[in-house]
């Protein structure tokens, strides 16, 4: 995942050499177009721009300063593609009073995040093709946040306000449209012009504090105590620390900026904050897996 960058000007991009030919001969900050610069204390290790979709994924067989975010993603969607097998067999079938719902909401927390990690993945590959590939893999990149905040909000209110219907499809009704709304302000090309922005700031805040507002919502009708049986809520904090904590490191730039050179291929903030967002997905994974044993243990009576 990544920040939108400063897109080249056509005479910019008309001078930018595109050749597969030594695309491994990897480029220094200054040997690259302002397209593909994104941190400016990331000096080296950067790939050529190439305009070949077949170099871009040649890359995979190589080290470059996108490795270590192309893998922990290819990585954590392969293991969240293949996790609902084993939920299936583990938790599914141990329960007689497990149902449709269980699965639909269960799938839909695996599938978004696994779609935002192949989203992302795609990106940081094709990231070094063209500024025209490049621009649209950010939208991409930043269409797959929006599937994965909405996947992984939508089993959570069905456990949290499982004994409230109402509430559960007020919220589902909500999120929703919070991020149908995302959605149109990733892809729709009027949504890309610098003045509005804070518009489209504001709608993935939104998004974002949605998740607060229920979970809020459900200790003050239930307590805490019920609540976060029912909604792992001491696992969503662990979540939000992840996510925080990523998103800190990212916006800072540390460690890199301390030690310029020896963080451009293995450690730097990128890599930290997709590191911290496959963690999150597993700590998710956790809490949604104790809401699922409790409802179905001792919680599916509601009082």
């Amino acid at each position: 995942m990544a920040r939108p960058r400063k897109m080249a000007s056509s005479k910019e991009a008309s001078q930018t050499p595109i050749t597969a030919k030594g695309a491994r001969r990897l480029k220094s900050w200054d040997e690259i177009p302002s397209w593909q610069q994104d941190n400016e204390y990331i000096l080296s290790g950067y790939r050529q721009a190439t305009g070949s979709f077949k170099s871009c994924c040649e890359s995979l067989g190589y080290v470059h300063n996108e490795t270590v975010n192309i893998y922990s993603h290819v990585i954590g969607a392969a293991t969240f593609l293949t996790a609902p097998i084993y939920y299936y067999r583990a938790l599914y079938l141990r329960y007689p009073l497990a149902t449709q719902a269980d699965v639909f909401v269960f799938s839909t927390f695996f599938y978004g995040v696994s779609i935002c990690f192949i989203l992302s993945a795609t990106y940081h590959i094709m990231s070094n093709h063209s500024p025209e590939v490049q621009r649209f893999g950010n939208q991409l990149d930043y269409l797959g946040i929006v599937i994965l905040m909405w996947g992984s909000t939508i089993p959570s209110i069905y456990y949290g306000f499982y004994c409230d219907p109402r509430l559960q499809k007020i919220y589902w009704a909500n999120v929703s449209t919070l991020a149908t709304l995302c959605v149109v302000a990733t892809l729709h090309p009027r949504f890309r012009h610098p003045d509005i922005r804070p518009y489209r700031a504001a709608m993935y805040a939104g998004l974002g504090l949605s998740a607060v507002v229920f979970v809020m919502h459900g200790i003050l009708l239930h307590g805490w105590t019920v609540q976060n049986r029912r909604m792992s809520v001491d696992w969503m904090g662990l979540v939000a620390l992840f996510n925080l904590m990523g998103a800190v490191i990212y916006a800072a730039r540390v460690p890199e900026r301390l030690r310029p050179l020896r963080y451009d291929i293995y450690g730097n903030s990128h890599q930290v904050l997709h590191v911290a967002v496959v963690l999150a997905g597993l700590a998710h994974m956790l809490g949604l897996s104790r809401a699922f044993d409790y409802l179905h243990t001792h919680g599916s009576v509601c009082t």
